[in-house]
């Protein structure tokens, strides 16, 4: 099971983008066979969204004002690839972030690290309202640690992995606005490193050890949800030069307390200079329940792990750097 889930979650990442990256031979033949290109099935198709890499570099010898030499590097792409024909659409986003930052010796930290595929299949029932499937798919490229030093693993690529089955109402007024509710959702949670699993991260059953701490069950691999599924997106390009994206995803467990709502949302904004230079901006915040964030206090002015437990989690990204627009 665990390799039939991974292979759909790489099929839902790569899938939409082969097909676009394919259309345009299968045009060609298609006209070259009928001998008159009459029809450009083509422009059914809008594809593109910004790409930005920011790369930061300090250098200090005999300082006295004191620091340290540092290199840092961030890539982020917000594409998407959409195809729309009478009543029919086939709409498809795709998020990549991954960043890191090197201090003197130090190993390599990253700060950004991010992979979200969004396809979905919709049938226009009425105005702007379409009867839609949709699934989502989120994980990370690498492994994650509390601080650079540290050698205790906190995640990895499907560890934790998250996979949304869904049916239900997208309201898309427009080209840049989508409205998506679901009442009827599978939310599936998978934490595939071992170790991780046996101690119930994500929220998945932890193992079970006997009185001398030997394991005695492993800790489950995958978790599955059902509940209400919400998704908003918002993608727009003012003057060609500024894109800004904003995407609220929110998720109800009706299994097991749904009061506590999954939330994850995240903004993407691209201010362009030149044709090349832009300054990016993006900002993701999460909060879910199930997820044990490490708590750490000052004691004796050295921070010390207290605790772990559910806390609101933010991360920005601000940076300077060449910008592209697909």
């Amino acid at each position: 099971m665990n390799k039939t889930i991974q292979l759909l979650a790489v099929v839902a990442v790569l899938l939409p983008f082969t097909a676009t990256a394919q259309k345009s031979d299968i045009t060609s033949a298609a006209q070259k066979a009928s001998g008159a290109a009459k029809f450009d099935t083509t422009k059914k198709w809008e594809i593109g969204g910004p790409l930005s890499v920011t790369f930061t570099q300090t250098s200090l010898s005999n300082w006295a004002g004191g620091g340290e030499s540092s290199v840092g590097l961030t890539a982020l792409a917000s594409l998407h690839a959409n195809y729309s024909d009478l009543k029919f659409s086939w709409l498809n986003d795709l998020e990549l972030g991954y960043g890191f930052t090197r201090l003197q010796d130090q190993p390599l930290q990253k700060t950004t690290d991010q992979i979200e595929a969004t396809s979905s299949v919709g049938y226009i029932l009425f105005d702007h309202t379409s009867v839609t499937f949709l699934t989502n798919f989120q994980s990370q490229f690498a492994s994650g640690y509390t601080n650079a030093a540290d050698t205790v693993l906190m995640s990895k690529f499907m560890s934790p992995g998250y996979l949304i089955i869904s049916l239900g109402l997208d309201y898309k007024p427009n080209k840049d606005l989508s409205l998506f509710l679901s009442p009827a959702s599978g939310r599936f949670v998978f934490v595939e490193d071992q170790a991780l699993a046996n101690l119930g991260d994500d929220g998945v059953t932890p193992a079970v050890e006997d009185n001398y701490g030997h394991i005695i069950i492993p800790g489950k691999k995958e978790k599955t949800e059902f509940g209400a599924y919400f998704k908003g997106n918002y993608d727009h390009t003012f003057n060609k030069n500024v894109n800004f994206t904003t995407e609220l995803e929110l998720f109800s467990n009706y299994l097991k307390d749904p009061q506590n709502i999954v939330v994850n949302w995240s903004t993407y904004l691209q201010l362009k200079f030149s044709k090349y230079l832009a300054v990016t901006f993006n900002t993701q915040l999460i909060y879910d329940n199930t997820i044990d964030v490490p708590i750490y206090k000052k004691v004796n002015g050295v921070s010390t792990l207290v605790g772990s437990g559910p806390r609101l989690q933010f991360k920005d990204v601000l940076g300077v750097g060449l910008g592209f627009k697909i």
